[in-house]
């Protein structure tokens, strides 16, 4: 057993939702392709593009009202807010491991979903995405900057002599 999700925490603009964040759906990474196919070859095959096929995406569930998220979620044109998950997982050995996401975006949908008597208010947000970076024990994995061109995994940078290559 690796890495089983022990604990997590969220922040919204650098404040703490220990106890209201339930959930987070952390962004999808698919690299664009495009089908090449040349004489001499038996068929096609996909090809990397060095690019996302898409916009980067999240969404972070809440439960329970907080008058701070709702002062902290601008939700007009412009306004992109820094959120982070952090987790904390534990292998079958014990050992524990630091899980950090940190993600600047803004709300797409603000959907409080069904109220019911007797219930936390519930919260879910859709966000669209400009900035994304995964950390595991301090060592990044990825670090994505649609609009600056910064496509890193691993601590390698794999747009950097294409930027470059076009002066940027």
């Amino acid at each position: 057993m690796r890495d089983l999700l022990k604990y997590m925490n969220g922040f919204v603009d650098g404040y703490g939702y220990a106890g209201l964040i339930s959930a987070a759906e952390v962004p999808k990474i698919e690299v664009a392709t495009r089908e090449f196919n040349a004489a001499g070859m038996a068929g096609p095959i996909d090809v990397r593009l060095a690019r996302l096929a898409g916009a980067l995406t999240a969404k972070l569930s809440f439960e329970g009202f907080d008058p701070h998220l709702y002062e902290t979620l601008d939700i007009t044109e412009g306004a992109l807010i820094p959120f982070t998950v952090k987790g904390s997982t534990e292998d079958g050995d014990g050992t524990t491991h630091a899980h950090n996401i940190k993600m600047r975006g803004f709300v797409k949908v603000l959907d409080e979903g069904e109220w019911k008597d007797g219930e936390g208010v519930p919260l879910k947000l859709d966000m669209s995405l400009r900035y994304y970076k995964r950390e595991r024990d301090g060592v990044e994995l990825f670090e994505i900057d649609q609009e600056n061109m910064v496509f890193r995994v691993r601590g390698r940078d794999l747009l950097s002599e294409h930027r470059a290559n076009i002066a940027r």
